[in-house]
């Protein structure tokens, strides 16, 4: 008896990414990515159990160093708006660019928004409207996710050192 096939999980991550940049969030399916890479549905299913565990792991996949920025920063005593804020305008332009992208393309399935939801509830849990310091927390955070989807989607063109620049002030 030959021995079973292994799944490479980065490659149905990339054929996962490759799906949503292309055919949208609402067509990114265990048997898509399957198709897509190859591969049975089952192997897929078994590799990621459930639509959320693959999103989640199709994040750290694209940028594997975020947790360890975002808790340093948290370490430090940045609020978790600061940490986000650091962790993400300190990573590597493209690894932002397609993580832009992916979020707005995931923002226009129902699914998708669900989980996205959930990760900024659990990111986030103090931020609060209630006073001047949780507005200008909820500005900050507005402003790094505007900024994020202006770059990716090159809606505001500008050069790469004046995109430096304006996450550098975030980080202020």
């Amino acid at each position: 008896m030959g021995r079973k096939p292994s799944i490479d999980k980065a490659s149905l991550l990339d054929a996962a990414e490759h799906i949503i940049r292309t055919r949208g969030a609402g067509a990114l399916s265990f048997d898509a990515i399957a198709k897509a890479a190859k591969v049975s549905k089952g192997g897929v299913q078994s590799a990621f159990g459930t639509k959320e565990a693959l999103l989640t792991a199709l994040y750290e996949h694209l940028d594997s160093g975020y947790e360890a920025r975002f808790n340093a920063a948290k370490l430090a005593g940045a609020s978790c708006v600061a940490a986000y804020v650091d962790a993400v305008t300190t990573a590597d332009t493209a690894v932002n660019q397609r993580i832009g992208t992916m979020s707005l393309a995931m923002s226009q399935e129902p699914e998708s928004r669900e989980y996205l939801r959930k990760w900024y509830a659990e990111s986030f849990p103090d931020l609060s409207a209630a006073t001047p310091e949780g507005q200008q927390e909820i500005l900050r955070l507005c402003a790094l996710e505007g900024a994020l989807m202006l770059r990716s989607m090159n809606l505001l063109p500008l050069p790469e050192q004046a995109w430096s620049q304006l996450f550098t002030q975030l980080r202020s």
